[in-house]
């Protein structure tokens, strides 16, 4: 165990650089570092295919294929800012007609972070901007479907200048505690 330490102890300074410029050190994933596996990065590389053929989709203003990288059922969840929309047919009712009258906006997303829940469930988190906004932020939840594809089943997405909720946000007030005024 003794002729393992000074290895072992190489290895981690390896790893976190041990004080080097990031650019200076070798290529490593954040997955690797957590320790991921080959299954796990490869489920990783199918997440993020399908996080940027979303944006290709975005960028296309087709309804259609914009929404086939979602799940349409009632376990479907939308955020957006502080607008809650709970159902499938509500949220494709406002969206669909957002790309069809805005097709001069386009879209650029850069992932943040994708971890690898299990081998059906994702989370990522995304950032990026539009033409008509210069800041914008994601978090999506993926699942995986008996066909290997991967879709989004709850997303939340905002940016600056969000309108201010009317009340706390859920779960951040104690039950029977007064509720703040929202604004007037």
């Amino acid at each position: 165990m003794r002729t393992r330490t000074p290895f072992l102890v190489f290895l981690a300074l390896s790893f976190l650089g041990c004080g080097e410029e990031t650019s200076s050190r070798q290529e490593v994933s954040a997955a690797d570092l957590q320790g991921a596996g080959a299954d796990e990065l490869a489920l990783i590389e199918e997440v993020e295919g399908t996080l940027t053929g979303l944006t290709e989709a975005m960028n296309s203003h087709d309804p259609e294929r914009i929404f086939s990288f979602y799940r349409q059922d009632q376990s479907f969840f939308y955020l957006g800012c502080t607008d809650v929309l709970y159902s499938w047919g509500t949220f494709s009712v406002r969206v669909g007609p957002y790309y069809q009258n805005n097709t001069d906006v386009t879209f650029e997303q850069e992932i943040l972070s994708i971890q690898i829940l299990s081998p059906t469930v994702a989370v990522a988190a995304l950032r990026g901007s539009s033409s008509n906004a210069e800041a914008l932020f994601w978090t999506e939840v993926l699942q995986r479907q008996d066909d290997g594809r991967w879709l989004i089943t709850y997303e939340h997405e905002s940016w600056p200048d969000c309108k201010t909720p009317r009340g706390p946000h859920m779960g951040t007030a104690e039950m029977g505690a007064p509720t703040p005024p929202g604004p007037e």
